[in-house]
């Protein structure tokens, strides 16, 4: 074992590779949840009232757009399964259908999220104005889930192809349209936080638009893609259904418990809930970065596995995972470097900014662990092993909770929460790493036959 470790920390033949497919996706997850990060630096501007509404609105958002983002998570190791047995065909017909569903369950969850937006807004128990706003910015931002959806599929096809510069070049563009219309919408035609939520709306259907275009014009042949769905329906919905839904209820499990952060910070009080705001958005920012590796994983992990070639799926998982831990230590150092302009450069109050410095500590310590747990979920998803997650993720969500609700009476005991989240799940990895399918001489079964 300590051999095994030694070596993942050395120099590794396919650290190109990898190089190759984390780095451009390292820009493309830092710009996804950079659209977030502009729209509190822009509505923090607008007051502490309407930071605590986008807190609240993109908490529920978040919510509701991951438990039913589970078709890109399963598009990624059907799609690299079957290019690593060489059948660009199956490889096509998965990624339409993985674009089929993405659309009629973007479409059904919005009509419905839309309805009951006020209602879900006013369950955090805010102020009126503060749920007021919150129901406007979610009014609108759902209309944006079906193109969220088909984008999210857009980087799972490429990605699960090797090709993580062409969804980077998706993501350039849709931030660079976001940054220059949250002001201008919000300040410049006096929307305010609704305009933040139109913003992103008109730059997320722009992306949808980029990938379909690409995959069904530019790259068709390349992908394999095709427009009969008499052929997608049967090599690709069944298999992505199939493998769906645990990784709905992993990521329905994992919401919750973030969910229920800002639920409790919400409850505290509107200073607690916009210094979370702040918090929560920088360490979903930092920890997409680090998921950069997970990427590399799910596609050199799930192509190893179709190919047959086990023992070098255990040891490309290994060197991630010691870069992933090695990242996320550097974070932790800049973190704590960054931490006495932190609360100035989001245009926080002085009480905001007192409350935030708080739970600090607790963010620094979490930034290795977190990486590890990033990397560790992305091998898990190329090796097909969902319903181990789902399983894992529910106790992580469950203990996570139940330690909000017993220290839930300050930031700090919410942030605690949040720890034994990810703690959880690094002992959950950890145990499924020694014992699971890549510990034994007999790997699981092909990505795409897995599910």
């Amino acid at each position: 074992m300590i051999k095994e470790i030694r070596s993942a920390f050395a120099r590794h033949p396919r650290d190109r590779a990898i190089a190759a497919l984390a780095v451009p996706a390292l820009g493309a997850l830092a710009m996804d949840p950079l659209v977030s990060i502009i729209d509190t630096a822009w509505v923090g501007r607008l007051g502490t009232k309407e930071l605590a509404a986008l807190a609240i609105a993109s908490a529920v958002f978040a919510a509701v757009f991951s438990v039913f983002n589970f078709v890109h998570l399963a598009v990624t190791p059907l799609v690299a399964g079957e290019v690593g047995r060489g059948d660009t065909r199956r490889a096509g017909a998965v990624a339409t259908a993985g674009l089929l569903v993405s659309v009629l369950v973007g479409l059904v969850v919005a009509i419905v999220a839309i309805a009951l937006a006020s209602v879900i807004a006013n369950a955090f128990g805010a102020d009126a104005g503060v749920s007021g706003d919150a129901a406007s910015y979610l009014r609108v931002r759902f209309l944006a889930l079906p193109a969220m959806l088909v984008a999210l599929v857009g980087h799972g096809i490429y990605r699960g192809h090797s090709d993580t510069r062409t969804p980077l070049r998706v993501a350039f563009v849709m931030n660079a349209i976001n940054v220059v219309l949250d002001p201008l919408l919000i300040f410049g035609f006096d929307l305010g936080v609704v305009g933040a939520a139109w913003a992103t709306v008109i730059a997320q259907y722009v992306a949808a638009v980029m990938f379909v275009v690409m995959m069904f014009v530019t790259h068709r042949e390349r992908l394999g893609m095709t427009t009969d769905l008499s052929k997608a329906r049967p090599l690709g919905v069944g298999a992505i259904l199939s493998g769906g839904w645990p990784l709905m209820i992993r990521s329905a499990a994992l919401l919750t418990a973030i969910t229920a952060s800002t639920f409790a910070a919400t409850r505290i009080g509107t200073v607690e809930v916009a210094a979370h705001q702040i918090a929560m958005q920088v360490w979903l920012f930092l920890a997409f970065v680090l998921d950069s590796y997970a990427i590399a994983a799910q596609a050199m992990v799930g192509t190893d596995l179709g190919a047959g070639r086990v023992d070098d799926a255990r040891s490309v998982s290994n060197r991630l995972l010691a870069l992933g831990f090695i990242t996320g230590s550097i974070i932790s150092v800049a973190w704590i470097a960054a931490s006495p302009w932190l609360g100035a450069a989001f245009g926080a109050e002085p009480p905001v900014e007192s409350v935030l410095r708080t739970i600090y500590p607790i963010v620094w310590v979490l930034q290795p662990i977190t990486a590890l747990v990033y990397v560790w979920d992305g091998i898990g998803i190329g090796a097909s092993a969902f319903r181990y997650l789902a399983v894992s993720m529910v106790i992580a969500a469950v203990a996570a909770v139940m330690t909000m609700a017993v220290l839930g009476d300050s930031l700090f005991g919410v942030w605690m929460g949040l720890a034994v989240l990810s703690c959880a799940r690094l002992g959950s990895f950890l145990w499924w790493h020694r014992t699971g399918p890549l510990a034994r001489e007999r790997g699981p079964l092909p990505a795409s036959r897995a599910v």
